[in-house]
C-alpha cells in the first residue's frame, strides 16, 4: 500500500518521485502494489486537464511498475474517453488489464467533472477474488455487498482507493472495518498524505482489515509510507464455516 502525498499540478514530478520511492522502499517480493485514489494528480479544480486516454502516459507507468516488481498493480486515475471523464481505478498485470472500475459513488461536487460508472467489477487474481472501489463508495453498504450465491461468494477482499480529508480519517476506517465484518472478507484502504489543489489536507491511514473487523497493519498518519502485509485466506474460511450469517442475506 502506498501511502503517497500527491503533487497537485505536477504529474510527470509524482510518476517520477513514484519511480525512485519504490525502487528503495521494496526490497522484498510483493504480490500487489496499490496506489491512492487520483495516484497521479490528487484532485484539483484543473482535473480534467490531467486527464489521460485509457492508454496514456500513467497507464504506461503502472505497466512498467507491474514489470519492475513482478506484480498486479491498481491505481485510479482521471480517464477521458469519447469526451467523457471517468474517475477510473484500473487493475493491471504485467501482461494485460484484469479489470476497472469507473466510481460510482461520486462525492459532493466531483458530479461537475466526472461521470458515475454504473457496474461493479470483481478482479480473480492472486488466489482471490477482489471487489475494487473508490473512497466515497465505503460509505455506501449495499454497493459493497458481498453476494452469495449457492455457497460461492463474489468476493473475498474489499479494496478501497480512497483520498479521504484528514477531518474524517476516523470515518474511512470506521466505515472499512463495517463493511469487512457485515461481507466477511478482508478490507485494503490506501488513503493519501499531503494538500491537493483545493488546500484540502489528507492524513493518510492506509490499513488492512480482517474479517472480524480488526486492523492487522496501519500507517502512520502525516507522512508518506508503503506498507507490506500479507491477507491470509484461512482467516476468511474459517470464520464463513464457523459463523456462516451469508444464509441471511
Amino acid at each position: 500500500m502506498v501511502q503517497a502525498d500527491i503533487k497537485p499540478y505536477n504529474k510527470a514530478g509524482n510518476l517520477s518521485h513514484y519511480t525512485e520511492w519504490l525502487k528503495e522502499a521494496i526490497q522484498e517480493p510483493v504480490h500487489l502494489l496499490v496506489f491512492p485514489e487520483m495516484f497521479n494528480c490528487g484532485f484539483s479544480p484543473n482535473i480534467r486537464d490531467d486527464a489521460e486516454p485509457h492508454n496514456g502516459g500513467s497507464l504506461y507507468f503502472l505497466y512498467l511498475t507491474a514489470c519492475q516488481f513482478q506484480c498486479d498493480v491498481v491505481a485510479t486515475l482521471p480517464v477521458l474517453y469519447n469526451n467523457i471523464l471517468y474517475n477510473r481505478l484500473v487493475w493491471l498485470s504485467r501482461d494485460r488489464i484484469l479489470g476497472s472500475y469507473d466510481k460510482h459513488h461520486l462525492f459532493m461536487g466531483e458530479e461537475e467533472f466526472f461521470t458515475a460508472g454504473v457496474s461493479r467489477t470483481i478482479v480473480n487474481t492472486l488466489g482471490y477474488k477482489f471487489l475494487p472501489l473508490t473512497c466515497f463508495d465505503v460509505r455506501f453498504p449495499e454497493w459493497s455487498r458481498n453476494r452469495v450465491v449457492e455457497g460461492q461468494f463474489d468476493y473475498d477482499c474489499l479494496l478501497y482507493t480512497a483520498n479521504f480529508p484528514a477531518p474524517r480519517e476516523n470515518e474511512l476506517l470506521t466505515l472499512a472495518r463495517a463493511r469487512a465484518i457485515e461481507n466477511q472478507a478482508y478490507a485494503l484502504v490506501v488513503n493519501r498524505v499531503g494538500v491537493d489543489g483545493y488546500q484540502r489536507r489528507y492524513a493518510g491511514g492506509c490499513a488492512v482489515i480482517n474479517p472480524h473487523g480488526e486492523i492487522e497493519a496501519r500507517t502512520s498518519s502525516e507522512k508518506e509510507e508503503i506498507l507490506i502485509h500479507s491477507c491470509e485466506m484461512d482467516v476468511i474460511k474459517a470464520l464463513r464455516e464457523q459463523f456462516p450469517v451469508s444464509k441471511f442475506w
